[in-house]
């Protein structure tokens, strides 16, 4: 089973903005989905993103760039491995 729009949605921004804007930011975007449904007059589908997938997939070459950057990406091949 898949995880609702909202509950992704807040879970990421709760540990970015904190609960209080949070909170705020999904009520924004209730209030947006209720009135795109109210006007066209369409039953709401749940678009089904994966927040927490977008989330990884956004943020894990940072976190890659930045364990190079304190040697422990990809092992390089010492000197003495290329000269034996």
């Amino acid at each position: 089973m898949q995880e609702p729009q909202f509950k992704g949605f807040f879970q990421g921004l709760v540990i970015r903005r904190g609960q209080k804007r949070a909170i705020m930011a999904v009520g924004h975007k209730l209030l947006q989905v209720i009135y795109v449904v109210l006007t066209k007059k369409e039953a709401y589908r749940d678009p089904g993103v994966g927040y927490e997938k977008l989330t990884v997939a956004r943020n894990a070459p940072r976190g890659l760039k930045a364990l190079e950057k304190y040697g422990y990406g990809p092992s390089k091949p010492s000197v003495q491995a290329v000269v034996a």
